[in-house]
């Protein structure tokens, strides 16, 4: 029900990660490494130029200068190449051309800061409080940035020479799609190395490691939903606004929009979901945490969607139910003028259960018999209705990514084996207070999307997984972001262990 990977153990002659963060040093460095890069504003904006032609970009020159003074040896003794001028691709060659590449993920860009006034602390004036390192980007995604770094400049003083590829690929523009770092850096790898050419992918993602009835559990994302954007244009004569009709083009949209959000998604799981899995996992190994009927249904291979969502609300919802959110509304431009053009923009992250087009066609059939009834149009996909001189709705879709393909998990995927056994090495019997007896590395379902979406041709062994436990980080997209620096270490630890185990293991 429920395959538990080994922790991984190898002897290669290397210090092992729970000798070196005995060294009371390493705090202070790691604090001094991820300050100097929340120091700098390396921020993404939806509204960036192309790379060539936008000055904020620039920012990043900073930061490449200051992960090249803290990292001498990767920088050193690795390969390095700046694709579309600000991405970071570290290559190690590896000794065995039998041995597909490990490719590990992070960004470098930052999410704005509206208002700097409402943080504790400066936003981008780095600050440790003795257990919180505070800042933008402290925890997305420079957390992890710096604990990749760390733990390959670590590797390097010991002189490791890698029998397989070791990559480190950096993206500059996560936060607005990776359309400008991501989307070059994949393909550049896919022009190297060609399709299905690498062993493992790890990046960002997941939902780091969690306890449930005194059992942890390690949630790495092994498949994410796909992304959407409905938009409604609805177009219709003006005029003076003391004259106007008896429902206004803002009025009608407001009447279309109220329809989209009483028509929601219906919840849905099965076995193809990979929530299935951890729920396997939750009744065979903390029974007292979970529904009474929930074995039954699941040795049955019920659709039990809306009796879960009924018991635990919000909190698994949309692992099982395609979201649908309007999140952009622009109509009228004057106060004595009726208005002629409204859009709307709605945002779906779909199930891999509930196909693009089919909710795209859900959405208009929702629509249309309400447009019509005020006379108007409607054109999208099903519909190419005349316009009769009252207005027209135009329902199309933008920035499109189908759900991604599942990653493959269980006793039989070696490199699974090696992923999960690495967490459990890590996470497990540490002593320290962020560690536990047990950790089960259980796949799960990302309710939103990252870099990867752009690597999916590279490997079907993707996995998304941010190496901490809830609750040590706080304020991510918002204000006052931190991050407890013994889960830092923790993440450090997980991708040096990582590159060792994966440079130990053999391919099948």
């Amino acid at each position: 029900w429920c395959p538990i990977a080994e922790p991984t153990a190898i002897e290669d002659g290397l210090t092992s990660s729970t000798e070196f963060a005995k060294n009371k040093d390493l705090l202070k460095q790691q604090v001094e490494r991820l300050s100097a890069a929340v120091n700098v504003p390396s921020v993404s904006y939806d509204d960036n130029y192309e790379v060539d032609k936008d000055p904020r970009w620039h920012a990043f020159v900073t930061l490449h200068e200051t992960l090249k003074s803290h990292f001498p040896r990767v920088h050193e003794k690795m390969e390095l190449e700046k694709v579309h001028s600000y991405g970071l691709l570290h290559t190690m060659p590896g000794s065995s051309q039998d041995l597909k590449p490990l490719v590990i993920m992070a960004h470098l860009d930052v999410v704005p800061v509206p208002d700097p006034t409402r943080w504790k602390h400066p936003p981008f004036e780095a600050y440790f409080d003795g257990q919180w390192l505070w800042g933008r980007g402290s925890v997305d995604c420079k957390n992890n940035l710096i604990g990749i770094y760390s733990a390959m400049e670590r590797l390097l003083e010991q002189d490791f020479k890698s029998k397989r590829t070791i990559i480190l690929s950096f993206g500059f523009d996560e936060e607005t799609g990776g359309f400008r770092g991501a989307k070059y850096l994949a393909a550049h790898l896919k022009e190297t190395y060609g399709e299905n050419s690498m062993g493992m992918i790890i990046d960002e993602g997941g939902s780091g490691i969690r306890t449930i009835d005194g059992v942890a559990y390690a949630l790495p994302a092994i498949a994410e939903k796909g992304f959407l954007d409905i938009v409604l244009t609805l177009n219709t004569p003006g005029g003076h606004s003391s004259a106007p009709p008896k429902n206004t083009n803002i009025g009608i949209m407001s009447r279309l929009i109220t329809a989209v959000e009483e028509h929601p998604f219906g919840p849905h799981i099965d076995e193809h979901n990979p929530f299935w899995g951890y729920l396997k996992c939750e009744v065979e190994n903390s029974p007292k945490a979970s529904e009474p009927w929930l074995r039954e249904a699941l040795e049955k291979k019920e659709d039990f969607a809306d009796r879960l969502i009924d018991s635990r609300g919000d909190k698994v919802r949309w692992s099982i139910q395609t979201s649908q959110s309007v999140d952009i509304v622009n109509g009228g431009i004057k106060d004595n003028q009726l208005p002629e053009t409204t859009e709307t923009i709605i945002n779906y992250r779909v199930l891999p259960s509930d196909k693009i087009d089919d909710v795209l066609k859900t959405v208009a059939d929702v629509l249309a018999p309400l447009a019509n009834n005020y006379s108007i149009a409607v054109q999208g996909p099903g519909y190419s209705q005349i316009d009769r001189g009252f207005g027209v709705l135009n329902i199309s879709s933008s920035n499109i990514l189908q759900p991604s393909p599942l990653s493959p998990t269980g006793p039989d995927v070696g490199v699974w084996n090696i992923f999960a056994g690495t967490i459990r090495q890590v996470f497990e019997n540490t002593g320290e207070k962020l560690s536990a007896k047990k950790v089960i590395p259980v796949g799960t379902i990302s309710t939103g999307n990252t870099d990867t979406a752009h690597y999916w041709q590279l490997t079907k062994n993707i996995y998304r997984f941010s190496p901490r436990w809830e609750g040590t980080s706080e304020g991510v997209h918002t204000v006052d972001e931190r991050i407890d620096m013994q889960a830092h270490l923790s993440g450090l630890r997980f991708y040096y262990e990582l590159i060792r185990n994966m440079d130990s293991f053999v391919d099948n």
